[in-house]
């Protein structure tokens, strides 16, 4: 059986039973050419819950720290993303990335499924030193508001804990 493998920006699952069953048990990830593509956020979350051996490409078993690693090479400020998504998933959510709509997640109300439903929101994650300026401020609600999404900033501390901040527009 082929071990799941992580490629540059994310896993890949082959066997058709784990996939199966990673993707019914929390709708992780998506199906593309007869694999399970995991984002490297959820293929550390089922890795921390016990639930996915990971592989580097080579077929050598990644620890969490090497994981962790690489995924800091593939995406800058990936921890505190994590954090983020770790924490939002913990409470229930499903977070998919957000690329699209320059965001780091999106996330569906509790309940809800990817495809059958819209994000309810866009998550942009920060680090508590990081500088967020007005004018990307400005430019993250526009693009929230013209798909119909809040925003919530994820604002990680140095101890990993997570405080959310959700902004929406007001119309006076």
């Amino acid at each position: 059986m082929e071990q799941p493998f992580m490629t540059k920006n994310k896993v890949l699952v082959s066997e058709q039973a784990l996939a199966s069953r990673i993707f019914n048990k929390g709708y992780f990830g998506s199906f593309k050419d007869g694999k399970l593509e995991l984002s490297l956020y959820e293929a550390l979350y089922l890795k921390e819950k016990k639930e996915l051996k990971v592989t580097n490409i080579k077929g050598k078993a990644l620890t969490t720290r090497n994981f962790i690693m690489s995924a800091e090479k593939a995406e800058k400020g990936f921890w505190i993303k994590y954090c983020v998504f770790r924490d939002m998933r913990e409470a229930g959510y499903i977070l998919k990335t957000a690329f699209k709509y320059g965001g780091d997640f999106r996330v569906y109300e509790k309940g809800h499924k990817p495809g059958d439903e819209h994000a309810a929101w866009i998550v942009y994650a920060l680090g508590e030193h990081d500088e967020l300026y007005m004018s990307a401020f400005s430019s993250i609600n526009r693009i929230a508001h013209s798909v119909k999404k809040k925003v919530i900033i994820a604002t990680v501390d140095d101890e990993d804990s997570v405080t959310y901040y959700e902004t929406r527009w007001l119309k006076i």
